[in-house]
């Protein structure tokens, strides 16, 4: 690849003319005055100056900033973790509490079964006794 070149002219020349040559844009560009190329430079550098500061303290922001994300995640992720001790606790007693239930369930189906024995046998003992007032005596 060739690195574009830059020729020397006159004042008096015509106006520069673009030129291609194997993809780099040449330009003819006119000698220019001491003064002239000092003040150009200074311009440069005061530009390039303000630029690298405006990066400084943009850098010096993102960092300032990455750290506080920084610090915001550790706090967060030890919340987190409180958190879930804190679903696994009550996990634990939403288990113990069905499991209660199921035996008062359980309780509750014996009671309902020893009431239906208890009924029949009241109405056999109401049955037998009903026959023995209607026999007579001997």
């Amino acid at each position: 690849m060739s690195t574009p070149t830059a020729t020397t002219t006159t004042a008096s020349t015509a106006a520069p003319a673009p030129a291609v040559d194997t993809g780099v844009l040449k330009i003819d560009v006119p000698r220019l005055p001491a003064d002239i190329r000092k003040q150009f430079y200074r311009d440069l550098q005061s530009l390039t100056h303000y630029v690298d500061r405006d990066l400084r303290q943009r850098i010096t922001s993102v960092h300032a900033n990455a750290k506080h994300i920084s610090a915001q995640s550790k706090h967060i992720r030890g919340q987190t973790m409180a958190l879930v001790k804190e679903t696994r606790k009550w996990e634990e007693t939403a288990n113990k509490a069905s499991e209660i239930l199921k035996e008062a369930g359980d309780v509750q189906n014996w009671a309902e079964i020893l009431e239906v024995e208890l009924s029949a046998l009241e109405e056999s003992l109401r049955i037998v006794e009903s026959r023995s007032n209607d026999e007579p005596a001997t």
